[in-house]
């Protein structure tokens, strides 16, 4: 066990000078044999990763057929060196399933299938696939995959899930870039730094500082109150997405130690810090220690501009009629209470607990009206009138409309000098001073404690009614001779206009025009610096100051400079796109693959490091990156280039020799079977029923405050927007994501997703088979085939394709028949089986 108090000096210093020496066993090694700590810059150089990509001339394989393309030439060349079988194509319609769902995240159409079915050649596929490269939906579906990249959310999450109101630019930001085949180095640079950029119209200014929402996106804990170790946390979530997404390398380890297996030092961790430390991302509080994020303001046409600041105006003047209003409404309900001598507390000034209904329905009252109980709650209702009176006795008088239906047996309770007094008040009579007035006594009260008279409604049969209460002192006039008639009317002329007004008001409110846009997006903070390195990562224990700057390990002797006024992400901008960066190119390349082939040339697509995947082409990798820069950085030509080759379009048989000798399918001896995105499961259902809304979505997040739901542990749910968009549009908040998407895997917004996980659990069949949105989408969808045609085989033949995309072999239509007979509710059965099987989710 450890001895009691603190270790001797000269013991502490021994172990120090041990850990500095390796930490080595005594008992086996000595100091001279550990080699000293520290990361090898220049070795770590010889990683495959660091290395500039080379383009190599694909192999040539005497006497092949196979090969349509050079990607197939450099696939098959491994394959036959690894004496592995050629593989087989797939079936036509399989084929073409594959590549809509790849390239659209939607199904080819019955008549598509058809027509491909009937002219399956190489000239019609470059057409189809032109067609869908082309397509919206190709950049929704493109988009929504660089959304898991991004971690994007429409909500905060965490401990105060707020509105993300504007996050909708930047996902609409990545839809028309991808539309558009922007290249990708300016969409990189456009993310990081696009608010640095020049800008030649309104249009791409709008542009460029959307795009930086990319910043932004993070889940943050905007409750934290050290204010300082929040930015820092909002600094590594850019650092490890920066580096994830763009660079395939695990930066956040850096933030504590070395890396320890990547030749990343602390010190550039804190390089890049100083770029992020020198960026605005959080501004000032939406609450009392709960942060909020920059919002910057966009350029606005001027006609909008106009209307805006019209109905601004407008606002203003109505909401000073109404300031106005109700001054004289205030004025008239205290000029009624005036019209009676004495001390008088209105019931809306009094205190109420329990149900109180608000009437005006007897034409006599005090002030702008009274309350009553309802006839119910008994036992729960008291209200309490207050008045600071001087010293002395005073007769107390209750106000109230007397009639039958009124309780006769009200309990009140007087605080007075001498304590408590408790009278009963009969109401079902008038009260015996004009009619209106019930003295309950004569009471003593201080000046130094408040009077209180509580009217309750315990143990009482009929209406209890609550109007006002007087004080009065012996000898001064009770009731000044004033015709009420005249100051009831101004009252409710008063509330009339105060009515009138508010109506106005809303109406005026609907009749508003977009608010001025704002974006979530990034700027340089005023004052920049570099960052100190925070010693083991606590943002309170800082060591030296390292200059900004990026990794040393693939940055090469004429490293950009950054100027000392500048926060550095222009810079970081330029070097992420330099052509001689060895990583991005590579990076983005090995995502598109593994989004078309199922797994990347690199597996782990997010991690190119020491413990990533290798390679298992790692020529045809980097002879693709190296076209892709030459190319234009075109995602669109990279995609074409892909799924144009005969290694996409070949069979996902299985063949057990080849399965023996690579059971992981890394020399692509079959496709790999894919299960079809979250989205695209919900989509098809919505294609197949006719319901697919295809209107893009924005402001998806109006109606929702500060909060999609309250921070307490009450808080219910918040109320999803229930739409037929596609599910690119949906709302995505952070803890609460649509059920059908949870289920089946969709990227977890807290974190980047380079690639989606794939599970196989008994609650995906579940959903499939119970979900009251996939029952009503099976009706639709027989509901609407029934109305095409009335022969049992062409519906068969229509549900296949509808759901399945292919046609239905003839034993498959014979039971099909069987099992659905002449009912119809079978038919819809028949085709929520069809949903809920393996064939709908999987692609082939």
């Amino acid at each position: 066990m450890p001895p009691a108090g603190r270790l001797p000096a000269d013991v502490v210093e021994k172990f120090r000078q041990w850990i500095d020496d390796g930490a080595y066993d005594p008992r086996t090694d000595t100091a001279a044999a550990i080699k000293p700590k520290g990361i090898d810059i220049e070795a770590g150089r010889s990683f495959w990763a660091f290395q500039k990509p080379v383009e190599t001339s694909p192999p040539v394989v005497p006497g092949s057929t196979w090969a349509w393309t050079e990607i197939d030439r450099f696939v098959e060349a491994k394959r036959l060196e690894a004496g592995l079988p050629s593989p087989g194509d797939a079936e036509p319609i399989v084929s073409l399933r594959r590549l809509c769902f790849d390239l659209t995240g939607l199904p080819p159409s019955p008549d598509l299938i058809r027509a491909y079915s009937a002219d399956p050649t190489p000239q019609r596929w470059r057409a189809i696939v032109d067609q869908l490269i082309g397509s919206p939906a190709y950049a929704e579906h493109w988009g929504r995959q660089w959304l898991d990249v991004a971690r994007y959310a429409d909500s905060n999450g965490g401990d105060f899930n707020a509105t993300f109101h504007d996050a909708w630019r930047y996902r609409w930001f990545v839809i028309d870039s991808m539309a558009s085949d922007k290249p990708f180095n300016q969409f990189v640079r456009q993310q990081i730094a696009g608010d640095l950029l020049p800008a030649e119209s309104d249009a791409q200014r709008t542009d460029n500082l959307v795009a930086t929402g990319f910043l932004m996106m993070g889940p943050k804990m905007l409750s934290e109150r050290d204010k300082d170790k929040l930015k820092m946390d909002v600094v590594d979530d850019q650092i490890d997405t920066v580096g994830r997404a763009f660079l395939g390398m695990t930066l956040g380890c850096a933030r504590c130690h070395d890396h320890k297996f990547d030749p990343i030092p602390t010190e550039d961790y804190y390089a890049l810090a100083g770029i992020f430390a020198s960026t605005k991302v959080l501004d000032g509080e939406s609450q009392r220690y709960v942060s909020t994020w920059v919002k910057r303001e966009l350029p606005v046409e001027s006609k909008h501009l106009a209307a805006f600041e019209a109905h601004q105006a407008a606002t203003k003047q109505l909401d000073q009629q109404l300031a106005q209003a109700k001054k004289q409404l205030d004025a008239a309900r205290n000029a009624s209470t005036d019209q009676w001598g004495g001390t008088i507390v209105d019931d809306q000034q009094a205190e109420k607990e329990g149900g109180w209904k608000e009437s005006t329905y007897s034409p006599k009252f005090v002030g702008s009206g009274y309350v009553h109980d309802e006839n119910s709650n008994k036992g729960k209702a008291s209200i309490t009138f207050t008045a600071k009176l001087e010293t002395g006795s005073y007769d107390v008088r209750l106000a109230y409309i007397g009639s039958g239906n009124r309780a006769s047996r009200v309990p009140v309770e007087v605080h007075t000098a001498e304590g408590v007094k408790r009278v009963i008040l009969d109401q079902s009579k008038p009260g015996s001073i004009e009619g209106l007035w019930e003295s309950i006594g004569e009471f003593a009260f201080d000046a130094k404690q408040p009077a209180k008279v509580v009217v309750r409604n315990d143990d009482t049969e009929g209406y209890v009614i609550a109007d006002a209460v007087q004080f009065i002192q012996p000898g001064e006039v009770s009731v000044k001779k004033v015709d009420s008639t005249d100051t009831n009317n101004a009252i409710a002329e008063a509330e009339r206009r105060v009515k009138e007004i508010e109506a106005e008001l809303k109406s005026h409110a609907l009749s508003a025009p977009d608010p001025l846009p704002q974006a979530m997006a990034v700027v340089d903070e005023k004052e920049v610096d570099d960052a100190c390195l925070c010693i083991r990562g606590e943002v309170h224990n800082k060591g030296p100051s390292v200059p900004r700057g990026f990794l040393q390990v693939v940055s090469n002797s004429s490293a950009i400079a950054i100027p000392e006024d500048q926060s550095g992400r222009l810079q970081l901008a330029d070097w992420l796109t330099d052509p001689d960066n060895p990583l991005t190119a590579r990076v983005i390349v090995n995502r598109v693959w593994m989004h078309l082939l199922g797994e990347g040339i690199v597996r782990s697509v997010d991690n190119f490091g020491e413990l990533g995947d290798r390679p298992s082409h790692p020529k045809l990798l980097d002879t693709l990156s190296v076209q892709f820069v030459r190319e234009g950085w075109s995602i669109k030509a990279l995609v074409r280039k892909i799924v144009l080759s005969r290694v996409y379009q070949q069979s996902a048989n299985f063949n057990p020799a080849a399965f023996n000798q690579d059971p992981d399918n890394r020399l692509l001896w079959r496709a790999n079977r894919k299960r079809l995105p979250a989205e695209a499961l919900r989509d098809t259902m919505l294609v197949a029923s006719g319901q697919l809304d295809r209107t893009p979505s924005t402001h998806v997040m109006n109606d929702f405050g500060v909060l999609v739901n309250n921070n307490d542990a009450t808080s219910q749910a918040a109320q999803l927007r229930q739409s037929s968009r596609r599910s690119m549009y949906l709302q995505i908040i952070r803890g609460q994501l649509p059920a059908v998407l949870a289920t089946f895997d969709f990227a977890d917004p807290d974190i980047l997703v380079g690639k989606r996980p794939t599970t196989n659990v008994p609650s995906q069949a579940l959903l499939m088979l119970n979900s009251p949105l996939i029952t009503e989408l099976s009706s639709r969808i027989a509901e609407r085939i029934s109305r095409q045609t009335s022969v049992p085989d062409q519906q068969i033949e229509t549900a296949m394709l509808l759901c399945l995309q292919r046609f239905p072999a003839s034993d498959e239509r014979e039971l099909a028949k069987a099992f659905i007979g002449d009912d119809p509710t079978r038919f819809a059965q028949f085709i929520q089986a069809l949903l809920a099987g393996t064939e709908y989710r999987y692609l082939d």
